[in-house]
């Protein structure tokens, strides 16, 4: 006797005769009928319970085997009209020619005065720079080579700050720190080898220092600042005070012997004159 079975149960039975389970069944009462897929075949939380969604049947497209349209082909010119239209295209030319002949002259555009680059300017300086320079005490102005991987900032600054109370004679109480870093090569492939651009940014690094009150003393620390100073104009500010060349301060640091040899530098340059 066929019996009808609800949506659930209708889905359950359908999933448990393909799986092959239907020991529950009699074989005399075979389960004939259509089977819904609810989208949520089972009971919700909230109590509601999901209609069966309705069958739709769609209409086979058949736009797919419509014949394909027929090509046509261009259609011939005759030649008696090409010629005509070639002739009436001179008689156009002959008619009017200031008017086309100006139209097919090349466009001239004035032409632009464009300086000449300049010789480049090599002062054999260093391509990658790092150094780190103190204004101290608004009387002493130290300058150092920094390898470009230094990162021990601390013990770099309390040497410069040793070395300036000792040659001051004075406790430091205001000082100022910046550091000038030029990455390398200019990508420019018109600057490639200028030098004169990473010279006038470190005239600016100085300008920074000797634009409020002059320094009584100057210490270059390392060959590159060394270099840098050599290369600064005759008539640099910073030409005129008292110079001493020492060691880079991180070689101070690796090497506390320099150190001895660096104070004798400055009494000898600073005192001995």
């Amino acid at each position: 006797m066929p019996r009808e079975l609800s949506y659930a149960q209708s889905f359950q039975t359908d999933c448990l005769e393909q799986l092959g389970v239907v020991s529950w069944f009699a074989s005399s009462e075979p389960v004939v009928g259509v089977t819904f897929r609810p989208a949520q075949p089972w009971a919700r939380a909230d109590g509601l319970v999901a209609d069966a969604p309705p069958v739709v049947v769609s209409e086979p497209d058949v736009s797919a085997f419509a014949p394909p349209e027929p090509v046509v082909p261009p259609k011939p010119v005759d030649p008696a009209e090409k010629d005509a239209s070639v002739a009436n295209l001179r008689q156009q030319l002959n008619a009017a020619p200031e008017v086309i002949v100006e139209d097919l002259q090349p466009i001239e555009e004035p032409s632009v005065h464009i300086d000449p680059m300049p010789e480049v300017v090599d002062a054999g300086l260093p391509t990658r720079v790092s150094m780190a320079g103190y204004w101290v005490a608004e009387r002493l102005l130290l300058i150092t080579d920094l390898p470009l991987s230094f990162d021990d900032e601390a013990a770099l600054d309390k040497l410069a700050l040793s070395l300036s109370k000792a040659l001051l004679k004075q406790d430091i109480e205001a000082w100022q720190k910046a550091n000038f870093i030029w990455p390398g090569k200019l990508k420019n492939r018109y600057l490639l080898n200028r030098q004169d651009w990473v010279l006038g940014a470190f005239e600016q690094f100085l300008t920074n220092y000797l634009k409020a009150d002059a320094p009584l003393w100057v210490i270059i620390a390392g060959e590159q600042g060394a270099q840098f100073v050599e290369a600064l104009p005759a008539g640099h500010p910073l030409k005129a005070y008292p110079t001493a060349h020492v060691h880079s301060l991180p070689q101070m640091l690796r090497i506390p012997e320099l150190r001895k040899e660096a104070w004798q530098t400055m009494q000898s340059t600073f005192f001995n004159k």
